[in-house]
């Protein structure tokens, strides 16, 4: 992100990336700001030395993980206002059907085809992705304290660049496993982050139940083909031990 001035920020896409993630993330970020949420809203599209972008309108505040790092009194009640933040965003569906946002099927199943989990584990999480909801709501994709801004008026979420459509159970589990395996394995994996990264994944997942009256079940039932989706071998995913995970979910 680069500040234009002091109402705009340009965020400019890597030089090889094609007017689809674009039109997808412009596209998400307006659904939300339909759906009443909080987001930094897309000014329109730009082209910058053979480079596509987004200008965005500019919101001050830093992001969620920062504040945390400095006050960790506030982690609860921060990881709180995101599980009501994404509880609100996945409350309705969109107003208007979108052929340029994704089904959260479509992309799982292609990037499970991707994972560097073992064959058993992809085949078991394909199988599992079979037998779950379809689902019709938007789904962020990757909402996480570091996606999230602590603006004046509140918290609000950027980059929906990974945005799907789908049941909204599957987001909630992709947020409950960046919060519990993202920051112990960006940390190196030490016992202290992962107790801290496991306890602010349970309380998350107790506050966006509680929120969206959803069951937690519901949840860890898309966990395998979550996590399987997102592990491609990065090294602090082993760390975390989410790779070990994946492997002993798979063999049950």
């Amino acid at each position: 992100m680069w500040a234009i001035d002091d109402d705009r920020v340009l965020k400019l896409y890597h030089a090889h990336a094609n007017a689809i993630p674009v039109a997808l993330e412009e596209a998400a970020a307006r659904a939300a700001h339909a759906l009443g949420l909080k987001v930094a809203l897309p000014l329109g599209r730009v082209e910058e030395g053979g480079r596509l972008g987004i200008m965005f309108e500019r919101i001050y505040g830093p992001t969620m993980l920062a504040q945390m790092v400095r006050d960790p009194g506030r982690m609860w009640t921060l990881v709180r206002s995101l599980a009501l933040y994404q509880a609100r965003l996945h409350r309705d569906a969109p107003a208007w059907p979108s052929t340029t946002i994704p089904k959260v099927h479509t992309v799982l199943a292609h990037r499970i085809g991707l994972s560097a989990a073992s064959a058993r584990a992809k085949a078991k999480a394909l199988a599992r992705l079979d037998s779950l909801s379809t689902g019709d709501r938007l789904c962020h994709g990757d909402l996480h304290p570091d996606n999230m801004l602590i603006a004046s008026s509140g918290p609000v979420a950027i980059d929906w660049s990974k945005a799907m459509i789908g049941d909204p159970a599957a987001d909630a589990a992709r947020t409950a496993l960046l919060i519990r395996y993202g920051a112990s394995g960006a940390k190196g994996g030490a016992w202290v982050w992962r107790l801290g990264a496991a306890m602010s994944a349970g309380w998350y997942l107790f506050c966006y139940c509680r929120a969206s009256g959803m069951a937690v079940r519901s949840i860890r039932d898309w966990r395998l083909p979550v996590a399987v989706a997102w592990y491609r071998g990065q090294p602090e995913l082993n760390r975390s031990g989410i790779a070990a995970w994946i492997e002993r979910e798979a063999a049950r």
